[in-house]
């Protein structure tokens, strides 16, 4: 096993595969990476995203690293699995990248909606995960996924994207298991609603003022900095992360009457 530095707060010297990173969560957790001195290898379907997030310098000084491709392709995750381990191995690993659809109900969800969220978000963070492990494990790194408070107690994100992010806690709960005794520590972040692009995959899109009011995605990849640059004896295992005005624990404020109505949380 391999030493590398780790200083609370710091990315120097680590090297990081972050998915979902062309937008949301995974874009501000890519940014913040760079921002303290890592290397991140990003994945997202839309590689001309993080190069234009990104800019050109990050890209020439190889602070960032593009790899454009869909996380659901369990081929695709395997081969850069092995190109990491020759040329770049990583001592953490951000499974960031999710989706949800417009039509949630369960009277609405179709068999072709269902496989999509369950191939993004679920089957999505176990191929890069499997592909990758045993990188973390030489380098004793970390794993996080992104989960959702969706994953804990029933809300308007609908019964897919709920049983997809309640299964990455599975995932990660079975994989702290297994893997903490070879000092690769797991943790799993659960959001609330977050501002982000998946907000205008909802029904009715949340207003200008509800955005405002929600975490941000920098908060988010700030909880995720704190996880992976903690002390090695330390594992920070799950993180809850909510909008102080709109939600508390196992609750949002959809059912306050006091509420505007195009402000409740939906």
């Amino acid at each position: 096993m391999k030493n590398f530095p780790r200083s609370f707060g710091s990315m120097v010297g680590r090297v990081a595969l972050v998915t979902g990173a062309s937008s949301g969560i995974g874009a501000a957790i890519m940014q913040l990476f760079v921002e303290k001195g890592g290397r991140v290898h990003a994945v997202a379907r839309r590689g001309s995203e993080i190069e234009r997030i990104m800019g050109e310098d990050s890209l020439a000084r190889g602070s960032t690293v593009v790899h454009e491709m869909d996380v659901s392709d369990s081929d695709a995750m395997t081969e850069l699995g092995t190109f990491l381990a020759g040329h770049d191995p990583i001592d953490t690993l951000v499974l960031a990248a999710g989706t949800n659809i417009p039509n949630r109900r369960l009277s609405q969800v179709t068999i072709e909606d269902w496989n999509n969220v369950i191939a993004t978000n679920l089957s999505g963070a176990f191929y890069p995960l499997t592909a990758t492990i045993d990188q973390l494990r030489d380098r004793q790194g970390d794993v996080v996924f992104v989960s959702s408070v969706s994953a804990r107690w029933p809300d308007h994100a609908g019964p897919a994207y709920g049983a997809s992010k309640s299964g990455l806690l599975g995932l990660a709960a079975g994989t702290g298991l297994d893997e903490h005794m070879n000092g690769v520590r797991v943790t799993s972040i659960l959001p609330g609603i977050v501002n982000t692009a998946i907000l205008d995959k909802r029904p009715i899109p949340p207003s200008q003022e509800l955005r405002e009011w929600c975490v941000q995605p920098e908060d988010v990849a700030q909880a995720t900095l704190t996880a992976v640059t903690m002390p090695p004896r330390t594992n920070l295992a799950e993180i809850t992360v909510v909008a102080t005005r709109l939600q508390t624990l196992g609750k949002t404020q959809e059912a306050n009457p006091t509420l505007p109505e195009d402000l409740r949380a939906s």
